[in-house]
């Protein structure tokens, strides 16, 4: 595998700009405290209550994932719940997922008071099979 410039390792991008990048999978953290669960896209919204209700009432803590809507730039949305999405601990979590997936990108949509991870914490979990682009609040 080639080696990755860390631009493309990590960036931090508007909700419009990731609109125009395509990626391998959108990243939702965790979704009840979460403003971008119901301000990513209203087909999506839709999308992401329902299974949620549906994830919720069989009590787990597992990942989610979905199949995007039609005209997303990803084509798959992963959604880490309560349990796995602490802020200190949710790129260790989805790490292993990344790889199964085998995402090459994943856009990351969190919680608006978390701080995005530094360029040295992907690089050490990564090792260059994955990056990641960093929503960042409005305003």
């Amino acid at each position: 595998m080639s080696a990755r410039t860390s631009t493309e390792l990590f960036t931090s991008t508007s909700y419009n700009a990731a609109w125009n990048s395509a990626s391998d999978v959108w990243v939702l953290l965790n979704p009840d405290m979460n403003q971008w669960t119901e301000a990513i896209d209203w087909s999506l919204g839709m999308l992401l209550r329902r299974a949620l209700l549906r994830f919720e009432k069989k009590n787990s803590s597992s990942a989610l994932l979905l199949a995007a809507p039609e005209g997303m730039p990803a084509p798959r949305v992963l959604v880490l719940p309560k349990a796995r999405a602490v802020e200190n601990e949710w790129l260790t979590e989805l790490a292993p997922l990344l790889k199964n997936l085998r995402a090459a990108s994943a856009t990351v949509f969190a919680p608006h008071d978390w701080r995005a991870p530094t360029l040295k914490m992907i690089t050490e979990i990564s090792e260059g099979e994955w990056g990641i682009r960093w929503v960042e609040p409005a305003g």
